[in-house]
């Protein structure tokens, strides 16, 4: 089983397709159009979904990835392996 994405694109006119979890901006999907020969337009060819379910694939994922398996679910951590909060301050006042 895949990871599960949260969001979706789909191009309108060639039909590709892209999925990610991160929120997409507009100004990575917006495309020049020529008008004439000296004018052009910022065009949005994407329509975009949110995937609502999103919370549950990722418990079923995993469910059947880590637990089922007898492995912990890995947890966020930003700082292992560093030595802030340790020798340097995580807040410098």
């Amino acid at each position: 089983m895949n990871r599960p994405y949260k969001y979706s694109a789909i191009h309108n006119i060639t039909g590709e397709i892209r999925d990610f979890n991160q929120q997409p901006l507009n100004h990575q999907f917006e495309e020049w159009q020529k008008i004439n020969d000296t004018d052009s337009i910022r065009v949005m060819n994407w329509i975009f979904y949110i995937d609502t379910r999103y919370a549950a694939k990722l418990r079923l994922y995993n469910y059947l990835t880590f637990t089922k398996q007898g492995k912990e679910i890995p947890r966020y951590n930003p700082y292992a392996g560093t030595e802030i909060g340790k020798s340097i301050p995580i807040l410098n006042f």
